[in-house]
């Protein structure tokens, strides 16, 4: 969407278009990175792989690959039962042996009518997730540059779309419990549900406060199907088989010809209460993140710039 594509494009210096077999593209520069950025024209884990594949055609010196973009998160998880909020932001990685995204209906039909997931995972590149475990342990010692890099974000913006991309407020973050649907899929939650059903961010304790353009950053299983997940009874199922703190639609294929980092801002809850209030600050933590990651990648020892494709994803 191209509320995806705008916060990216924000954080792009020295951008040009560049248009190749009816495909538009973005090329920049962040750091001393070459990048170039595209958007899916339809949603899908195929539409993805495609895109890739002809962006690998028409810029062969690519290196690196990051897909981001918003999805849905999971709003507990662990042993500990960690907090995931509207705004965080969710970086593929793996676990143990698990790859860092998980394809969910990857598997079998078998003769009892039951589907059998094959486990399929998929894990970003050695040198994405070394960068990834040094900007950790600066976010450790340094605290993250996250904050600053939204406040530039948006001075990149027009005057009357940059305080579209702010942060909402903790006020419109309430996590409904999993057995109160949402009533009328054409009204928002403000319009239709009883607030007063809800967890607001206070009522979920202190590893749910956040301060302004604060995200929180977690690592960890993404999944990726051509399913859109709107039901909490299924969101917790898949967590409970897979450890899936995360859902989208655009992974899964794209890293099976490439071993990309999947970058994620949390919109909403993956579950029937969707609405768009989220979508553009959680595109642009998102964004965010990818830049500060950038800026910690190195570049190559003959101090050539990198090619790095960042595609925004479309995610409803």
């Amino acid at each position: 969407m191209a509320l995806e594509l705008t916060p990216a494009l924000a954080i792009l210096e020295n951008r040009k278009k560049v248009s190749k077999n009816e495909t538009l593209y973005h090329v920049g520069q962040i750091g001393a990175h070459w990048v170039v950025m595209t958007v899916c024209p339809r949603i899908g884990t195929d539409t993805a792989a495609v895109v890739l594949t002809h962006m690998r055609i028409f810029f062969p010196k690519i290196k690196h690959v990051l897909i981001v973009g918003i999805a849905g998160g999971m709003p507990e998880y662990g042993p500990d039962m960690k907090q995931i909020v509207l705004g965080d932001v969710v970086v593929s990685r793996p676990r143990g042996n698990e790859g860092g995204v998980a394809h969910y209906n990857f598997g079998a039909w078998q003769g009892n009518n039951e589907f059998n997931p094959s486990g399929h995972t998929l894990s970003p590149s050695p040198a994405l997730l070394a960068a990834v475990a040094s900007l950790e342990s600066e976010h450790m010692t340094d605290g993250t540059d996250i904050p600053n890099i939204l406040r530039n974000l948006r001075q990149h913006l027009g005057k009357k779309e940059a305080p579209n991309f702010d942060d909402p407020g903790p006020e419109h973050d309430i996590l409904f419990p999993d057995d109160y649907l949402h009533p009328d899929i054409e009204k928002t939650c403000d319009r239709c549900c009883v607030s007063e059903r809800g967890r607001s961010r206070s009522d979920r304790g202190e590893d749910a406060q956040r301060e302004k353009d604060s995200p929180r950053i977690h690592y960890g299983i993404i999944g990726s199907s051509n399913t859109l997940i709107m039901s909490s009874e299924k969101r917790n199922e898949l967590y409970k088989t897979h450890e899936i703190i995360c859902f989208e639609m655009e992974s899964a294929s794209v890293m099976g010809a490439w071993q990309a980092l999947v970058i994620r801002g949390v919109c909403d809850y993956a579950d029937s209460h969707k609405n768009k209030k989220w979508q553009k600050y959680a595109a642009a933590t998102a964004a965010s993140y990818a830049k500060e990651l950038l800026l910690t990648l190195p570049a190559d020892e003959k101090g050539e710039a990198l090619w790095i494709w960042l595609i925004i994803n479309y995610y409803t």
